[in-house]
């Protein structure tokens, strides 16, 4: 009981922190937004939480592309 409460916390956590990041752009380097992305699409088994980080890591990489024409991933 006390691990499924702490994984939703901190999947709770997590997607509350990539929301937040999405609405100003993550301040990350190009990459490591290359590398999570790239991680994101291997991965097969993502959890709910997990597939909305992933889903963050490519509208920032359209919005990067698309500020400055250069689509990195």
């Amino acid at each position: 009981m006390y691990k499924k409460r702490l994984l939703n916390f901190t999947l709770f956590f997590l997607v509350s922190a990539a929301l937040t990041g999405c609405e100003k752009g993550l301040d990350i380097s190009n990459a490591e937004l290359v590398k999570k992305s790239s991680e994101c699409m291997t991965d097969e088994t993502k959890t709910p939480g997990m597939a909305v980080v992933c889903g963050n890591y490519q509208k920032e990489c359209a919005r990067r592309g698309k500020a400055t024409g250069n689509y990195i991933c």
